[in-house]
């Protein structure tokens, strides 16, 4: 198995490993409840990006689309929307192909 290495701080701000931790934990509720097959993927590329030479490499844009489209309606329920700073429309295609075709 390849090893992987992620590099902070992340888009996020976060500045280590506890701080993001930290900040993931509000999403456990909901990777739980399993809303979206999508959602640990994109929130570990989020809080934790991959460090592809020597640089981090932001969230896939199509991996954030379906991990919303699957959450957000019931974040919508209990009066959440989805966070600002992991709209989707803030992160680009460009990393897309690095994702598996399995998680999409």
């Amino acid at each position: 198995m390849k090893k992987h290495y992620t590099l902070l701080p992340n888009a996020l701000g976060h500045n280590t490993q506890e701080e993001a931790n930290r900040a993931l934990s509000v999403f456990l509720p909901l990777v739980q409840y399993g809303c979206s097959p999508h959602l640990k993927l994109f929130l570990c590329s989020a809080y934790f990006p991959k460090c592809v030479s020597g640089k981090a490499q932001p969230p896939c844009r199509t991996l954030c689309e379906q991990a919303r489209s699957g959450c957000e309606q019931l974040m919508n329920r209990f009066g959440l929307n989805w966070p600002e700073n992991l709209k989707c429309e803030a992160f680009t295609t460009n990393s897309c192909e690095q994702v598996s075709l399995i998680f999409l």
